[in-house]
C-alpha cells in the first residue's frame, strides 16, 4: 500500500500536468475561503489566483473602498478617489466610460459590485453602472406624484450577485421630524418605480448612512434602538430590537462579517466598542462577540475615544474593522489577532463618504434587459 507522502507527491504531479485552463476552471467552482487556502499550493497557483484574467472567473472579495474628500480651498471642492487594498482591479474613480453629460456625478451608494450616482448636470438624475465592466444605465425619473415627493431625497442601492438577478434602488420618504413616511422603490426587472407606505412604527426614524443589505432584505439602524429592515417588494417590514443595555443616545454600525449580521457600538464611557452577531436572523437575540479598546483599535498606547475615529465597514469575509482615523488615514483592525495597520492616507480635506467595494467582473446574471433599458449600453445619453 503506497504511503501518504507517496499518494500527496502523485497528486501534487497531477495538478501539477493539469493545463491552466482547467485549473482556473476547478479552481472558480472553490468557495472564496478554500480559494485562499489554494494560494498556499505552490507560487504557480498563487500566480493564476492573482492573474487579472483569471480573476475575472474567480470568486470576489473586498477589493477597496470608493471615498470622497471635500476642500473648501480646491477646486472642485469635492474630489473622488478609489482606495486599492487587495487584489482587485485599480478602479479609475472619474468613471471615464460615462458619456460627458455624467460628468460631474455623485456616489450614492455601492453595492456587491454596483454603483449608484447621481448626476447635478441632468435634473439630479441617477444611473447604476459596473465599473469593473464599465457598462451603466440611467434611471426613470420618478413620477409626478404626490405619494412620490419626499422633504429629503436619500437612495439606496439594493443588489446581491447570489440572491437576485436583479437589483433594487430605494428612495426613503420622509415626513416631518424626519420620520419615515414610506419608500420609492425602483425594480430593474420591471423598469418602473413603486411607492409603499412604511410598515414601521409611526414614529420610526432612520440614520440612512447606516445600513447593510442581507439576504435580500435592507436594513437600517433607527433612532428607536432599533435595526428596521424592509424586503426588496416593500411588503416584509421588521423591527429588532438592539442588543440589551445599549444606551438609546448611541446609534452604532451595522456590517456583514462572514456572513452574519453583527452590531457594533460605542459602550464602556466611550472608550470601548462592543460587538454583537445575530447568529440565528430569525431571532432577536443578539450574541456578545467581544469588546475593542478604543486604543486599540486606532494604534495609540494611550486612552483613545470615540470622536478620534468612524467606523467605516467590516471585511466581508476576514476578522477586519476598518476605521477612518483623525489624522485623516485608512486603518484596518483584526479583532482575531488584536493588530491595527495602516492601508492608506486619504489625502487633502475631511472624508465625506467612503464605500466598500467588491468587483463584479462577471454582470451576466444581471439580465439585459437591466442594461438595455431606455436602450443605454455605454451608449449617449441622447439615445434616450
Amino acid at each position: 500500500m503506497a504511503s501518504k507522502s507517496s499518494m500527496r507527491r502523485n497528486l501534487q504531479t497531477v495538478l501539477t500536468d493539469l493545463p491552466d485552463a482547467l485549473i482556473v476552471e476547478i479552481l472558480s467552482w472553490l468557495p472564496l475561503k478554500s480559494l485562499c487556502c489554494c494560494k498556499c499550493v505552490d507560487t504557480h497557483w498563487r500566480y493564476l489566483i492573482s492573474h487579472p484574467e483569471h480573476l475575472k472567473k474567480l470568486p470576489q472579495t473586498l477589493a477597496g473602498f470608493f471615498f470622497d474628500t471635500e476642500d473648501i480651498g480646491r477646486c472642485p471642492k469635492v474630489a473622488r478617489h478609489f482606495a486599492n487594498i487587495g487584489e482587485g482591479p485599480q478602479i479609475d474613480p472619474s468613471y471615464p466610460f460615462l458619456p460627458p453629460e455624467f460628468e460631474l456625478v455623485r456616489l450614492e451608494d455601492c453595492c456587491d459590485g454596483l454603483l449608484l450616482c447621481c448626476s447635478s448636470q441632468r435634473s439630479f438624475r441617477h444611473l447604476v453602472c459596473n465599473p469593473a465592466t464599465e457598462r451603466w444605465v440611467v434611471l426613470p425619473a420618478l413620477p409626478a406624484d404626490s405619494s412620490c415627493v419626499a422633504q429629503e431625497e436619500t437612495f439606496h442601492l439594493a443588489f446581491d450577485r447570489d440572491v437576485s438577478s436583479h437589483f433594487h434602488v430605494f428612495q426613503i420618504v420622509l415626513k416631518e421630524w424626519r420620520r419615515v413616511a414610506g419608500i420609492n422603490i425602483y425594480s430593474s426587472e420591471t423598469g418602473s418605480w413603486s411607492f409603499k407606505e412604511s410598515g414601521w412604527d409611526s414614529d420610526t426614524s432612520i440614520c440612512t448612512s447606516r445600513r447593510v443589505f442581507y439576504q435580500g432584505i435592507l436594513h437600517f439602524l433607527s433612532a428607536q434602538s432599533t435595526v428596521v429592515s424592509v424586503d426588496m417588494e416593500g411588503n416584509k417590514w421588521r423591527a429588532i430590537p438592539v442588543p440589551e443595555g445599549v444606551k438609546s443616545s448611541e446609534i452604532g454600525f451595522l456590517g456583514l462579517p462572514k456572513g452574519h449580521l453583527h452590531y457594533m457600538v460605542h459602550t464602556g464611557n466611550r472608550v470601548q466598542v462592543s460587538i454583537w452577531c445575530l447568529a440565528k436572523y430569525d431571532s432577536d437575540e443578539w450574541t456578545l462577540k467581544q469588546h475593542v479598546d478604543n486604543n486599540k483599535l486606532v494604534n495609540v498606547r494611550r486612552i483613545a475615544y470615540d470622536y478620534e475615529y468612524a467606523i467605516i465597514s467590516y471585511h466581508p469575509d476576514r476578522s477586519l474593522i476598518y476605521a477612518n482615523h483623525r489624522d485623516n488615514t485608512l486603518m484596518a483592525y483584526d479583532t482575531d489577532r488584536e493588530e491595527a495597520r495602516v492601508l492608506c492616507s486619504v489625502g487633502r480635506g475631511s472624508l465625506i463618504s467612503c464605500f466598500p467595494y467588491v468587483a463584479l467582473f462577471n454582470d451576466s446574471s444581471v439580465p439585459l434587459s437591466s442594461w438595455l433599458l431606455l436602450g443605454l449600453v455605454n451608449k449617449p445619453i441622447a439615445a434616450m
